[in-house]
């Protein structure tokens, strides 16, 4: 058998939920170089071993004894190939293969002894959030006789001078394995890790390596990060510069340390930042992370003028180290960066444009707020930036960069859906019919649908939003204050508004539900008051526009009583348009259709009645109201209008009553209270005529 280029090392234990994922990731690279795959188990109860079966040219059982390296030099002890690379299960390979089989098959693999890649390690659980980057050592050529040592956070035992060592730029392997456990099982395990290391520890109290390890895994317990947040202080103050650790470990103990108290909100937090500026100033992780973390710190004790100083200098050292290269350095192979992708960037352009705007510098503010870049990035830094620019007091030099940013953003951001979607979301959220005038007042120089809504929002005169209507192509970007605008202005839609997406048009009646008394007049007395010469369409829309809004708990009375006047002649129309009317005169058969069409019908019927036949009008409203429970407003409205009505009625008969009918109304009632309930005198008095002509007396 040929002897492969690359052997992939793994141990697992319980994995089901992210194996799968991880080895059809690595296929790509399998079938582009001659590789193995080599898997120990070290004691799974789920289908881990099943589906490692389908994929593992080698797969073996291993007793855990308490030991990465252990583990991981068994794997490596029945490899064959020519370099090794080891990858956990939650390890994705991201990026395309092709840097890592040009460097395998090229001449740098002779030269180089070891390689890194990218570790990503995720903290969201759909990977669409904030990460870390790590130049792993991932990979060893087999020929050196390199092992794995240490039994927690392993690592390759043979130095190796920075000249040997590859750093490979682009390959990445995401890492959800942090953001895919609970807070529970994340304390667990570092508690299990920790007891590790504090044997070790008391072994050899000054090595920063396990100081820096200790500091890691006791970020969830508050008594253990304090006490080796000060003993990591102390250790640091102590060792000289020629401990064997303190290049590779000190500046990333110094940051762990500086986000502990800056976290704990030490008093002693400045000074240990001014520590680190002087004790580290050529590293990476000074220049990125801990100066990240100082711009935060300033930010939030309103220190702008020195925030402005701190972000600028944290934005100049991304820019620097965004420039990479293969050529390994000691920051390269030791800095876990946390704080250099694209959106702790946008984090700190936000700080530095606050900072900007809190100096009454609005240029720079808005120079720095469109520089932000939203095309490739996440909804977390679309939400921050659009929360930016609708607490605002637009100028009109704001108005255009913004608008012109926007203009720019949607276009880039077409072939990306889920930014796009996040962008038009918070665009809609700006059109609210409740949002300032500033706010939807950025979009008007948009293009398309959404600058129209825009400029109809902002319109004053029917014509005016008649102008820009007309001119909308595509209704799916309508914005609910631009809909609001021209119903209260009265501006006729164009058919091909009623004709566009269902969804579209149920959105934008529910934009309106809560401002409902603010169109009540247009709805009234403008829109389609001849349903029978309308479209279908229109009609439709009209009918479940009303039907929404009469429900409306803040309606006033009066208006109510508008709309539903309204909405009986649109209903009557809308209904008799979708149904057969004779098959729905049997009310058994209102059991087959939407509950809302079926309270409409009996509503209709219920007003046919009603003059006739009081006692049944009441039986049918209460019927309606079980077909629709949130029509309860309404139909307690109507009952109780119904009522009001028939005791003014009364009181208007009372007021014609004669003296002759108020004496006969006398000398009947008291005929009446001396026959029992059940007698057949009292039963033949009400039907007589003279009971009749006075009943509204007596019974009043």
């Amino acid at each position: 058998m040929t002897q492969p280029l690359l052997s992939i090392g793994m141990i697992v234990k319980n994995e089901e939920r992210c194996l799968e994922k991880c080895l059809k990731a690595l296929e790509p690279l399998r079938q582009a170089i001659p590789c193995e795959l080599v898997i120990a188990d070290t004691g799974s109860t789920d289908k881990t071993k099943e589906i490692a079966e389908k994929y593992a040219d080698i797969l073996f059982d291993f007793t855990w004894v308490n030991d990465f390296s252990k583990a991981r030099n068994a794997v490596m002890d029945r490899c064959s190939g020519k370099w090794y690379l080891t990858v956990d299960a939650d390890e994705y390979l991201a990026s395309d293969c092709t840097e890592l089989v040009n460097f395998l098959t090229g001449k740098n693999s002779v030269k180089m002894k070891e390689a890194t890649i990218i570790q990503r390690n995720h903290f969201d659980k759909n990977m669409d959030g904030t990460y870390s980057d790590f130049n792993a050592k991932r990979m060893c050529r087999m020929d050196t006789g390199t092992r794995y040592t240490n039994p927690i956070h392993e690592y390759f035992n043979i130095p190796v001078a920075l000249n040997e060592i590859y750093i490979l730029t682009n390959t990445i392997f995401d890492h959800d394995g942090y953001a895919n456990i609970s807070a529970e099982h994340k304390r667990e395990k570092e508690a299990r890790n920790l007891n590790l290391l504090e044997t070790e520890l008391k072994n050899e109290p000054d090595n920063l390596r396990v100081i820096l390890q200790c500091l890691e895994s006791s970020a969830h317990n508050n008594e253990k990060r304090k006490f080796y947040t000060q003993y990591g202080i102390k250790k640091l103050k102590e060792v000289s510069h020629k401990n064997p650790h303190w290049e590779t470990c000190a500046p990333t103990c110094a940051k762990r340390i500086a986000l502990y108290l800056n976290y704990d909100n030490d008093s002693f937090t400045e000074e240990w930042f001014n520590w680190c500026f002087k004790t580290f100033p050529d590293t990476e992780c000074t220049s990125i992370d801990i100066q990240y973390l100082y711009t935060q710190f300033l930010n939030s004790k309103e220190r702008y003028k020195e925030c402005i100083i701190s972000a600028e200098k944290y934005l100049n050292n991304l820019k620097k180290h965004s420039v990479q290269n293969n050529t390994a350095t000691l920051d390269k192979i030791t800095s876990s960066l946390s704080y250099c992708h694209d959106l702790h960037k946008c984090e700190i352009q936000f700080v530095l444009a606050n900072a900007k705007f809190k100096e009454n510098n609005e240029t720079e503010f808005l120079n720095v707020l469109c520089e932000i870049n939203l095309n490739q990035t996440t909804t977390t830094i679309i939400d921050k930036w659009f929360s930016v620019i609708t607490d605002l007091e637009i100028t009109s030099e704001a108005i255009d960069k913004i608008s012109k940013k926007i203009t720019s953003t949607l276009e880039e951001t077409k072939d990306t859906p889920k930014i796009y979607e996040a962008l038009l979301k918070h665009i809609n959220n700006c059109f609210s019919v409740n949002t300032k005038n500033t706010t939807y007042t950025l979009f008007s120089e948009v293009s398309g649908t959404i600058g129209l809504s825009s400029k109809i929002a902002d319109a004053k005169t029917k014509e005016n939003a008649q102008e820009f209507i007309h001119q909308i192509e595509n209704w799916e970007n309508f914005m609910p204050k631009a809909f609001k605008q021209a119903l209260i202005l009265n501006v006729d839609f164009p058919s091909s508004f009623y004709r566009s997406p269902q969804y579209c048009l149920i959105n934008l009646i529910n934009s309106v539900q809560n401002v409902a008394e603010e169109i009540v007049v247009s709805l009234t007395e403008y829109y389609c008051n001849n349903p029978e010469d309308c479209e279908f369409p229109q009609v439709s829309f009209i009918f479940n526009l009303l039907s929404l809004i009469i429900f409306e708990k803040s309606l006033k009375n009066e208006s109510r009583e508008k709309l539903l006047n309204k909405l009986l002649l649109v209903a009557e129309v809308y209904l008799n348009s979708c149904y057969n009317p004779d098959l729905l005169k049997d009310e058994n058969n209102l059991d087959f259709i939407s509950p809302q069409h079926s309270f409409f019908f009996l509503l209709l019927k219920a007003f046919r009645i009603k003059a006739e036949k009081q006692l049944e009008y009441i039986h049918i409203l209460k019927s309606a109201l079980k077909k629709l429970p949130q029509s309860k407003i309404l139909i307690e409205f109507l009952i109780e209008n119904f009522k009001n009505e028939e005791k003014h009625k009364k009181q208007e008969e009372l007021k014609k009553a004669t003296p002759e009918l108020v004496a006969m109304a006398e000398q009947l009632k008291i005929m009446l209270s001396a026959l029992p309930p059940d007698s057949p005198q009292l039963m033949a008095i009400k039907q007589s005529p003279a009971y009749k002509q006075v009943a509204f007396l007596i019974e009043n």
